[in-house]
């Protein structure tokens, strides 16, 4: 799978996706007991290289209410004084305005709005960073619960699939230190765009996995036969991307998933959570996935180092636009 800097934003959808790609029910994934479920994760992950799950009832609750949220504050304008109150820095800690997000590819601008959070913001007791509204902080902190739920799970089951001890993924991603959760607000526009506006370039993620739900249609994905696919039937799931972490750990094997948004002229509502690696270890090819004839294709990384390289070259994209 090309990195984000190999991706071209240009190239068309060929692909929808189907009833034969792998849509597992979230309880299937939260019961630990479930190992029929490792051979179907594989072969997603393989082909096309993303997993989608269907939702239970907690976690719909907790995505509606979240959403609701989301429409409260997005809704307010960008001067009010609840939006103003809210820190905003260049750390995707707290309110990111329209056009403020990285260009991920060149010539892009990406037209969204952003409510971001980690760990810190999840645990801290000063409201600088929460929105002063009745309930804010505790619908998204439950929601943020959800997602780390269902996200371990995946991660036991991705690192079967891959045969690797079952909590390889997950005790290497069990600080949050560098997790982030992201709600994303596309704004409704019924005037032209200009060709370089997109929802989000394309890009993978840097992290090790990403759950992303989308609220209305968007979301492009690169299959690993190289087709991008119209994500219209992960519409209301969990989408499940493999990320630049887990692709190194591999050796390529599980390749990172590439994906953009494109403009729709309709209000989108998302919910991201990135499961990153923890600081300070060095994340490089694993024996089992090298061999004489599949030398190691990645030089060792930390999270936060690769993290920083790729936000700083796409602030540069930016900054040139």
């Amino acid at each position: 799978m090309p990195s984000t800097s190999d991706l071209i934003q240009s190239e068309p959808v060929t692909g929808r996706m189907t009833g034969t790609m792998a849509v597992i029910p979230a309880d299937k994934i939260l019961d630990a007991t479930c190992n029929d479920l490792v051979e179907r994760v594989r072969a997603a992950c393989l082909d096309p290289g993303f997993l989608v799950i269907d939702l239970d009832e907690q976690m719909q609750t907790s995505i509606t209410a979240t959403i609701k949220q989301m429409r409260s504050f997005f809704a307010l304008n960008d001067d009010h004084a609840i939006k103003r109150a809210v820190r905003q820095d260049r750390s995707r800690n707290g309110w990111q305005p329209r056009y403020s997000e990285p260009s991920y590819q060149p010539g892009t601008v990406s037209n969204l709005e952003a409510y971001d959070l980690g760990i810190h913001e999840v645990l801290a007791s000063d409201d600088e960073c929460w929105p002063d509204m009745p309930d804010f902080r505790a619908t998204v902190c439950q929601c943020w619960d959800r997602y780390l739920e269902l996200a371990d799970a995946t991660l036991r089951l991705i690192a079967q699939a891959a045969e690797l001890d079952t909590d390889f993924l997950v005790d290497r991603c069990g600080t949050r230190e560098l997790n982030s959760f992201r709600l994303l607000h596309y704004p409704e526009d019924m005037t032209a765009s200009r060709k370089e506006d997109v929802g989000i370039s394309a890009h993978t993620d840097f992290e090790c996995i990403t759950l992303l739900y989308q609220d209305s249609l968007g979301l492009e994905l690169r299959a690993t036969d190289g087709r991008w696919i119209d994500a219209d039937n992960g519409t209301g799931r969990i989408i499940v991307m493999l990320d630049d972490m887990l692709e190194r750990w591999t050796n390529g094997e599980f390749s990172a998933t590439g994906h953009r948004v494109r403009q729709t002229g309709e209000q989108r509502f998302s919910i991201v959570m990135f499961m990153a690696v923890d600081d300070g270890l060095d994340i490089a090819p694993l024996d089992q996935f090298t061999s004489e004839n599949n030398p190691p294709r990645y030089p060792p990384v930390t999270q936060a180092a690769h993290l920083d390289a790729e936000i700083r070259r796409a602030i540069e994209n930016a900054e040139q636009n």
